[in-house]
C-alpha cells in the first residue's frame, strides 16, 4: 500500500508514540569495562591474516566472465540491517537540554556543479543475473581516475568525463582472500601516500565471515592490490558487519559490528588497527584487534593532512539524547576523549529506521536506516561529519514525519564547533515536504563544506542531492540544498520483511588535484523495469562543485509524450536522458483524463538534458 493510502493510521500511530515517548522518555548509556586498560581506554592483541593475494583490475576486467545462476543468487542480498542503536542499554533519563537556535541559511542556493554523470547504472554482478539492494553508494576521487565500488561491481572512471575504463565484479576483486560473498565496501584514496584504501565484509550471518581490506600499489587504481582477509571469529560464534575505514599518516583502522552468527543479536564492537607503513611496502599491516563491548557503527576519520599522527574516530551514540562518543587512536590503543559521551547542541532527534518512513511518487515507503555516521573527515584540526536523523525528537525508532541530514565540526577535544541540519520542519510523508537522508561530508582547504544526499517527497521520484557552505559563510550555515539528478521512476525492492532497502550509505570527497573541487556520488531512482517486487532500478550520480572548466552537457532529443499517462510520460522523458519540468492540470474530453495533452517543447525538439519538458494533464471536462 502507499503511504497516501496509509497516511490516516500513520497519522494516529505516530501521535500515540510521541505522547508515550514525552511521558517517559528513555535514555540508554553504555557499559565500558570488559577488556579495557581503564574504563576509557581500550588496546588488543595482534591477530592473523587467514589470507591473500594480489589483483590487477586492468587485467582482471578483461577476462571474459560467462553469465551463469547459482544457487545463492535466488535469495535476497543478506545486508541485513540491525535495529538501530543496539548497543545501548535502557537507563534513567537525563536532563533535557534545549538545543542551541539553528541560524538560518545564507541567500541563495547552492553552486551548480561543475560537473555531473553516471557513476553506476543498477546492473547484475558480472557474471551473475540478480541485482542487488542496497547498493552502498560508494566511491572516491583521484588524481585523472575515479573509484565506484558497489555491492555488484567495482568500476573506474576517467575523472574528465565519466568514461567507464575497467569493470569487474566485487566477487573477482577479492575472490585471491577466498571470499564467497563480499558486501558492505569502502574505497577511500590517500592524496599524501598516493594509494587507495578499501574494506569489506564477506558471509554475513555465517560463521565463516571475514573482515576483507586492500592497499593498491600506485596512485593507478587499474593497477595491482595487494589483498587481505582476517577471519572474522575463530570460534564461528560471530560474524562482521557494516566495516567502515578510515586513515592517518601511520594508521589504517576499520570498524566493524558483531553479532551472534545467525542471527542479528548484537555483540560488541570491534576496529581492527594497521600499520601503514607496513600496507604501503606491500605487508599486511600487523593487524591489532581493538575490542569495544559497546561500541556500535565506530567511523574513523579520513585525515587530510600529512602530518597528523592521531587517528580520531567518531560515534553516533543515543538519538533521544542527541549524544555522540569522540575517540582517539594513539599506536594501539583506543581511548575515549574525555572520557564521557558529548551532547549536540543542535537537540535530541529520533532514529529514522527501521521502516519505510522516506515517501517517493508513484511507489511505496522507502526504508530510511539509521542515524550512524555516514562518513567522517579531519581538516586542519577539526573533524567533520554527517548523519540522518528523523523528525520530530521523541518518537520512537521508526515513526518519524520527516528525515533531515546533520552535519556537525568538532575539534579535536571533541568538542562541537559548529553544525547543523538540512531540514524541512513542515514535511511529512503525504504533503509534497522534502526528507534528506544517507548523507556524507567532504571539506576542501578552504574549509568549504559540500554534503551530499538523496532526496524524498511525496509528489516526485527519488532525487540525488546537495549542499554547499563557504568557508566564509555565517557559521552553523549551509546554503539551499539543490537536486543533482532527478529520479526517473518509482522505486521498489522490497525483501520478504516488507522493507524498501535504500543506502546504505553514500559518498563525497575533495578532488586531490586542486585540493578545492568538492565531488559527491549519491543514489537516485531510474525507470523500473517490469512491475512488482523487484521492478525498482537505482543508478548512482558523480557531481563536482567548483574546479575546472565545466563538463559539457548532453542533449536529448524530446520523445512524443502526448496521448500518454502521466507515469508513462515520466519514464518516456526519462529514458530519453531527457528530464521531466513543470506538470500542470487543464481541462480536457474525458477521454484524456490522466493523460498528456500537451508537451513543450514538441517531440523531436534537440534540448539541453538540463532543461525540462513540461507537460499538461487532462482532468476531464469541468464538472456541473
Amino acid at each position: 500500500m502507499s503511504l497516501r493510502g496509509r497516511s490516516r493510521g500513520w497519522w494516529i500511530g505516530w501521535t500515540l508514540v510521541v505522547v508515550v515517548a514525552g511521558c517517559a522518555l528513555l535514555v540508554r548509556v553504555p557499559s565500558l569495562a570488559s577488556g579495557a586498560k581503564s574504563s576509557f581506554a581500550f588496546t588488543g592483541p595482534h591477530i592473523r591474516v587467514s589470507a591473500s593475494g594480489t589483483v590487477n583490475i586492468r587485467t582482471l576486467a578483461r577476462i571474459r566472465v560467462p553469465r551463469v545462476r547459482v544457487a545463492r543468487e535466488a535469495e535476497e542480498n543478506p545486508e541485513p540491517q540491525e535495529l538501530p542503536e543496539p548497543n545501548l542499554q535502557t537507563k534513567v533519563p537525563p536532563p533535557l537540554v534545549y538545543p542551541m537556535a539553528v541560524a538560518s541559511a545564507p541567500a541563495g542556493p547552492s553552486p551548480s556543479p561543475s560537473a555531473s554523470f553516471l557513476g553506476q547504472a543498477d546492473a547484475p554482478q558480472i557474471g551473475k543475473t540478480k541485482t542487488e539492494a542496497p547498493p552502498d553508494t560508494n566511491g572516491a576521487v583521484g588524481r585523472d581516475k575515479l573509484m565506484v565500488t558497489l555491492n555488484n561491481n567495482y568500476v573506474i572512471q576517467r575523472k574528465s568525463d565519466g568514461a567507464a575504463l575497467s569493470t569487474v565484479s566485487i566477487a573477482a576483486f577479492w575472490a585471491r582472500t577466498g571470499a564467497h560473498d563480499p558486501f558492505d565496501p569502502h574505497v577511500l584514496y590517500d592524496p599524501y601516500s598516493n594509494r587507495w584504501i578499501v574494506t569489506a565484509a564477506d558471509d554475513p550471518l555465517l560463521g565463516t565471515s571475514a573482515i576483507l581490506y586492500g592497499v593498491s600499489d600506485t596512485a593507478d587504481p587499474q593497477g595491482t592490490w595487494h589483498t587481505y582477509a582476517i577471519d572474522a571469529d575463530a570460534t564461528d560464534a560471530t560474524w562482521a558487519d557494516y566495516p567502515t575505514v578510515g586513515f592517518s599518516r601511520s594508521r589504517v583502522a576499520i570498524g566493524v559490528n558483531m553479532f551472534r552468527t545467525g542471527t542479528l543479536n548484537y555483540v560488541r564492537g570491534r576496529l581492527i588497527l594497521l600499520d601503514y607503513a607496513s600496507l604501503r611496502a606491500g605487508g599486511d599491516g600487523h593487524p591489532v584487534d581493538v575490542s569495544v563491548p559497546s561500541g556500535f557503527a565506530l567511523q574513523p576519520v579520513a585525515t587530510e593532512s600529512p602530518t597528523e599522527k592521531t587517528l580520531y574516530v567518531v560515534e553516533h551514540f543515543e538519538s533521544t539524547a542527541g549524544t555522540y562518543r569522540f575517540w582517539s587512536i594513539d599506536g594501539s590503543t583506543l581511548t575515549l576523549v574525555g572520557g564521557k559521551t558529548k551532547t549536540n547542541p543542535l537537540g535530541p532527534w529520533t532514529s529514522p529506521g527501521p521502516g519505510n518512513a522516506l515517501p517517493q511518487e508513484y511507489g511505496p515507503g522507502v526504508d530510511a536506516g539509521d542515524s550512524r555516521i555516514g562518513n567522517a573527515v579531519f581538516r586542519d584540526g577539526h573533524v567533520y561529519y554527517a548523519q540522518t536523523i528523523g523528525m520530530p525528537p521523541l518518537s520512537s525508532p521508526g515513526f518519524v514525519l520527516h528525515t533531515a541530514v546533520q552535519w556537525v565540526e568538532l575539534d579535536t577535544n571533541g568538542d562541537f564547533v559548529q553544525g547543523g541540519r538540512i531540514d524541512e520542519p513542515i514535511a511529512n510523508p503525504w504533503n509534497g515536504g522534502h526528507s534528506y537522508a544517507f548523507a556524507s561530508i567532504a571539506v576542501n582547504s578552504r574549509h568549504d563544506v559540500l554534503v551530499g544526499f538523496s532526496e524524498f517527497q511525496a509528489g516526485d521520484f527519488v532525487d540525488a542531492g546537495y549542499a554547499f557552505r563557504a568557508g566564509t559563510d555565517p557559521p552553523n550555515t549551509l546554503r539551499a540544498p539543490i537536486t543533482l539528478k532527478q529520479g526517473q521512476g518509482p522505486y521498489v525492492k522490497r525483501r520478504e520483511t516488507g522493507r524498501n532497502r535504500w543506502g546504505d550509505y553514500s559518498s563525497s570527497s575533495v578532488d586531490p588535484s586542486d585540493d578545492l573541487s568538492l565531488w559527491t556520488l549519491q543514489e537516485y531512482a531510474r525507470v523500473p523495469v517490469g512491475k512488482g517486487e523487484q521492478s525498482g532500478r537505482w543508478g548512482v550520480w558523480w557531481g563536482r562543485v567548483g574546479g575546472g572548466s565545466p563538463i559539457v552537457q548532453r542533449t536529448c532529443i524530446v520523445p512524443q509524450a502526448v496521448g500518454r499517462t502521466l507515469r508513462q510520460a515520466r519514464n518516456v522523458v526519462s529514458a530519453g536522458q531527457c528530464r521531466v519540468g513543470t506538470v500542470k492540470r487543464v481541462k480536457s474530453a474525458a477521454k484524456a483524463r490522466g493523460r498528456v495533452v500537451r508537451q513543450s517543447p514538441r517531440s523531436g525538439t534537440t534540448l539541453d538534458a538540463k532543461a525540462g519538458v513540461a507537460l499538461w494533464v487532462g482532468t476531464g471536462p469541468r464538472k456541473h
